[in-house]
């Protein structure tokens, strides 16, 4: 790592370099310590193997050049597993060429200021405790609800990375031991049973099955989807509304169970399936009430508030930690 810690009494605010890389593209911002982000730019993520170092720095370097001005520390928030303490993305699935890739260092050198890595979904838990919807809260758990189910701790304040920076990974908590197969490998993973390719899975099987000629309508040519179910459900569907509202009973046994364990003041969701609203919402509450003991039932569940930005400014809250000690 090449952590600097500094002084929290500052004379100016600070300004971090924030990298957000996904399996779509590769962003990197400037982002003042209030969370104002300035300068973007955005490539495609690339889907070679080799060569991927060079664009990455190209990025980050065009960004700082771009800004101008003194720049306290660079962070890059990346999906995958990730290896904070040596600056490096094990694997990161739908980036083919991030696998076993040294970033800090490079990064570091290149610029000359501090460099760090985390989880996409770590950075966003804490970019919703500085910036977003868990401002106000010592306890919370964050849950990343998109193609596949991420989520991050902060616990008394703090990002929670666990004994070797993987604490989090919700989406691979096993709540059915029956169920379908995950990408992990094992079966009946909430993210098996409640993600974006779950729901695929679960509109595929509707479309080919025949139960369900209007989802079949509204699919066309398209790839089955998440989207398709909700505008089948919301459109009178029984079936894809049983589909959807399965998937959120699911969702609530995890997080009731979570809380728990946990016991956190807030949970705070973000991701594409948001947009699913009380179809899945809605039995994800009830089932969490039901799953949750005595007085943990009371949790507050909030939406994110970043949007777009949630990637950058988890990136610049990561930095901001490092560097206030």
């Amino acid at each position: 790592m090449y952590a600097s810690p500094r002084s929290c009494y500052r004379f100016f605010m600070a300004r971090i370099l924030a990298a957000d890389f996904g399996g779509t593209h590769l962003r990197a911002a400037v982002v003042t310590e209030d969370g104002i982000v300035e300068h973007r730019h955005d490539v495609e993520s690339p889907d070679q193997r080799e060569g991927v170092l060079p664009i990455v720095l190209d990025l980050i370097e065009r960004t700082a050049t771009d800004a101008g001005g003194h720049l306290d520390a660079c962070c890059i928030a990346s999906a995958g597993l990730i290896d904070a303490t040596r600056g490096r993305v094990i694997i990161s699935p739908n980036i083919p060429g991030f696998r076993n890739l040294a970033l800090v260092e490079p990064v570091s050198e290149r610029l000359g200021i501090p460099a760090f890595i985390e989880n996409d979904a770590n950075a966003a838990a804490l970019a919703e405790y500085r910036y977003g919807a868990g401002r106000g809260y010592k306890h919370l758990l964050h849950v990343t609800a998109g193609t596949g189910i991420g989520g991050g701790l902060v616990l008394g304040g703090r990002l929670y990375r666990g004994a070797r920076g993987f604490a989090g990974e919700i989406g691979h908590m096993v709540i059915d031991a029956g169920g379908p197969t995950c990408a992990c490998g094992a079966k009946g993973c909430l993210e098996a049973l409640c993600s974006g390719v779950a729901f695929e899975r679960r509109a595929r099987r509707l479309v080919e099955s025949g139960r369900s000629p209007l989802l079949a309508d509204i699919v066309g040519d398209e790839t089955p989807g998440a989207l398709h179910l909700q505008k089948a459900a919301q459109r009178g569907d029984a079936l894809a509304e049983a589909e959807i509202r399965n998937a959120g009973h699911y969702f609530g046994i995890a997080l009731g169970s979570l809380m728990n364990v946990l016991n956190p003041e807030a949970i705070t969701i973000s991701g594409g399936l948001v947009a699913m609203g009380d179809l899945l919402f809605g039995e994800m509450r009830t089932a969490l009430k039901e799953m949750a003991y005595g007085p943990t039932s009371g949790v507050e569940i909030k939406f994110s508030e970043l949007g777009d930005d949630a990637g950058l400014l988890g990136a610049a809250a990561v930095a901001m930690e490092y560097l206030e000690g």
